[in-house]
Formats: structure tokens, C-alpha cells, sequence
């Protein structure tokens, strides 16, 4: 599944046995960013695909929705006559006419068969009908792979609620998170968040609060928190506290009428990201508080946005283990109706213009960094539907860590940390629950 090439190791290890201890951030180059080909194949049918991996093959999973079917008469035909299955390995130039299906196969799926373990493979489908001109649906991106990847349950059904947003200290191996509902008292509940230390009952840390952030030494959490606040047509606010766990005590760093969440502790263990709105929950800006001076700036306020676009959102900031970049889901908007298009960016940690990692015609969000500043793992829907990714530097590659439909993924929600170099904890929806997992990614 991963491809490794002999003379980047043979360059690597000359690298190592070079610099002795010099850290691999130092050795890994970030400039040069990469991507999944880009495919000329425009989306404009109300046919969806997702592709699921398999052992040499791939199972694609077909669904057709026209918004415009419930104003339409009873006999209205919705559906085309039937669909060309369009294949491209390892680059999306040379589609290939695989097969035919017909529309029996919406709300099914069908089996591609034959195919090479760890090539990158592209795939689409094409309505073909005798009412309108020819259509294509999305292209889904998948790798086939005969590994069964075996997942660890961490955390589930926390005092019968589901758990949400969470972080972990890699140093003391301590768990913070954040669960739906917690009664706290007879009668009243709210979502609240816990710090979990092995073998101990879980501490609440504070209620009516979500997307929990340790520091650096695990000294503090931050955290997004509504209680107490009233809330308008527009909004209710959300201020970002730090709890002091020594203490346990919790202190609000922003105030006023706005939205702020998603905070995220620098390396360094006194700057805090985090993004900022004072339009609702949307339009949100990364911001750096420093704790030690108590003063805060916001990290970047304009973009150069084409005509279309009408305005964009800066939201899941993560710093580089050296603390150099800032990571973040750029979510962009054309309308004020849509739910936004999702990138992946990055800014330099003292400011300037940011910009874009990856440059694919897919979704990607929630990024985060390992240990070690040399991968890159994060939610992309290239296969059709939000699925974990991991981008390495060092080899400038793509690969999957798994591709199942056992968990349903969120960009709000779902979050990914690295535990070490190999490891990655990440929360996700099963058929009964939210819970948080880990697997390995060597």
C-alpha cells in the first residue's frame, strides 16, 4: 500500500547517519506539496459513487437523488437508461469503458474485479439516456489492499452517551473529551468534558463545553464552552476557557458576542490557536493567544477569493511539531445556502498568506501532524466519502490506513490524533454510537 523508493532511503538514511540526532522535521522538506491528480471529469449528475477496497478489487457503491423529484408528477422517470463504468490506473488520462450496469443497481453496489493491490486507481460512471445529454457522476479515488486492518476501542458509550471531540498527551498518555450529554444534576444535562487517566475515574473538567485541547506538558486544557451564555437569532456565544489541572480550575481568555472553537496548544505551551467568529458559525478566523502576555492577534483576516466564492472559513487549526505552521480546514462558500467546499491549508506561524497542501478536486479537512513532522493525516472524500488519509513527506505519497464502512466521519466532529509515529486515535459514528478508536498506520 505504501510505496517506498530505494534511493529516497538510501538518501534518508545517509541523512540520519549525517546529522546523528538532528530531528527529522529539520530533514523533511514541506515546501514542495503534492496531489492526487487532478481529472478533467466535471460532476454533473445526480448519480454518487463510493468506493470501497477490497483484496485486489473494489466494491462501488451506487445512489441517484434529483432534488427536483418531489415537484415532479407521479410518472415522472427520474432515472437514466443505464450507466458506462469508466476505470483510469495510477493516473486519470487513460479511462477505460470496463463494463455497462443498469439502474437496478441504485441503492446497490456492484464489484470491480482484477485489480493490483496498492495502485492508485480512478473511477466514474456515466448516465447515459434518450432524454437528456450524457452526465457523470463524481470520480472516487480508492487503492485496493488485502490488509484487514484490526482497530482498538478506546473509549465508548461514556455514562450512556456517545463521545465526541477529544485530544491526548503523548507524553503521559492521558485522554481528554468531550461526551453529548451528561446529567450532571437530576434533571439537567448538558454536553460536557472529561479528563481520563488510566485506571481512575474520569475528572469533569467543566459542562456545557466541547473540542478539548491539551497542553503541551499536560498541565492545562483548553476548551469551547457556551455556559452560561444567552443566546439570539444569530448566535450563542462560545468562549474559549483553560482549565488548570493542578487546581482545577477554568479561566474564559475570550469574551463578547462571538463564536470561538477548536482550540489548539502550540508546541512552545503558552500560544493557543483558535478560531474566532463574530458573524455565527460561520466566517471563522484563526487567532493566537499568548497566555504568558495574555494578548491575543488574529493570525490572518483577508484571502484572494475568486468572483464566485462569496466568503471562506479558517476552522480545526493544528500546529507543525515545530511549530512553524499552523494547519486548518479552509471551508469556502459561493452561496450563503451551501455547506461549504473543504481544503486543506496552512499558515506560518507568525503570520503571512496562507496556503493550499493539497490541490485535488476533493474535500479534505481536519489535519493533523505526527510526532515527528513527517506525515500528515486528515479526512478527504475521495473515495465519495469522508475517510481518513495519510500524506508522507518524507516519501510523497498518499495512502490509506483503511477504507471501510463501519464509521461514518464528520468534518465537524470527527478529529484525528497522533498517539506516536504510527498510531493515530480518531473519533467516529458506528450503527449504535460515536466512540473513539485507534489504529496502526505503519
Amino acid at each position: 500500500m505504501k510505496f517506498y523508493k530505494p534511493i529516497v532511503l538510501l538518501l534518508f538514511c545517509f541523512f540520519i547517519l549525517w546529522s546523528g540526532c538532528q530531528k527529522i522535521e529539520d530533514i523533511v522538506d514541506q515546501n514542495n506539496f503534492t496531489n492526487i491528480e487532478l481529472y478533467s471529469i466535471i460532476r454533473n449528475s445526480y448519480t454518487s459513487i463510493v468506493a470501497t477496497r477490497k483484496d485486489a478489487s473494489a466494491e462501488i457503491s451506487l445512489s441517484y437523488f434529483d432534488p427536483e423529484y418531489f415537484y415532479k408528477e407521479r410518472n415522472y422517470t427520474i432515472y437514466p437508461d443505464y450507466y458506462e463504468v469508466y476505470l483510469s490506473g495510477n493516473t486519470p488520462d487513460n479511462w477505460e469503458l470496463i463494463k455497462t450496469i443498469d439502474t437496478s443497481y441504485i441503492n446497490k453496489s456492484f464489484t470491480i474485479s482484477g485489480l493490483k493491490n496498492g495502485e492508485l486507481y480512478y473511477i466514474y460512471l456515466r448516465d447515459i439516456s434518450s432524454l437528456y445529454e450524457t452526465r457523470n457522476s463524481n470520480v472516487a479515488v480508492f487503492i485496493p489492499s488485502a490488509d484487514k486492518p484490526s482497530y482498538d476501542l478506546i473509549l465508548k458509550d461514556f455514562y450512556g452517551q456517545d463521545i465526541y471531540a477529544f485530544d491526548i498527551n503523548i507524553y503521559n498518555n492521558k485522554i481528554v473529551y468531550a461526551t453529548k450529554r451528561y446529567q450532571y444534576q437530576p434533571g439537567h444535562s448538558a454536553a460536557s468534558i472529561f479528563l481520563s487517566d488510566s485506571g481512575n475515574e474520569p475528572q469533569l473538567v467543566d459542562i456545557g463545553c466541547w473540542f478539548p485541547s491539551f497542553s503541551f506538558d499536560g498541565e492545562k486544557v483548553s476548551y469551547s464552552s457556551d455556559k452560561g451564555e444567552m443566546a439570539d437569532e444569530t448566535l450563542r456565544p462560545e468562549h474559549i476557557a483553560v482549565y488548570d489541572v493542578n487546581t482545577k480550575t477554568s479561566t474564559k481568555i475570550t469574551s463578547g458576542y462571538s463564536v470561538n472553537r477548536y482550540p489548539a496548544w502550540a508546541p512552545t505551551g503558552y500560544l493557543l490557536a483558535y478560531s474566532s467568529s463574530e458573524k455565527g458559525y460561520k466566517d471563522f478566523r484563526i487567532n493566537v493567544f499568548n497566555t504568558a502576555t495574555s494578548t491575543n492577534r488574529i493570525l490572518h483576516t483577508e484571502e484572494s477569493l475568486n468572483q464566485e466564492l462569496v466568503s471562506f472559513s479558517q476552522e480545526h487549526p493544528a500546529w507543525s511539531p515545530d511549530g512553524n505552521y499552523i494547519y486548518y480546514t479552509r471551508k469556502t462558500y459561493d452561496s450563503s445556502t451551501n455547506t461549504g467546499y473543504l481544503d486543506i491549508y496552512r499558515i506560518r506561524s507568525i503570520g503571512g498568506m496562507p496556503e493550499p497542501v493539497f490541490n485535488t478536486k476533493g474535500s479534505e479537512c481536519n489535519p493533523a501532524i505526527s510526532p515527528d513532522n513527517s506525515k500528515l493525516a486528515f479526512l478527504a472524500n475521495y473515495n465519495g466519502s469522508l475517510q481518513i488519509w495519510i500524506y508522507n513527506f518524507l516519501y510523497d505519497e498518499f495512502y490509506q490506513p483503511f477504507d471501510t464502512n463501519d464509521f461514518d466521519f464528520s468534518d465537524i466532529w470527527s478529529l484525528i490524533r497522533w498517539k506516536d509515529n504510527n498510531t493515530i486515535l480518531f473519533t467516529a459514528c458506528t450503527e449504535t454510537d460515536a466512540a473513539l478508536f485507534s489504529i496502526s498506520v505503519e
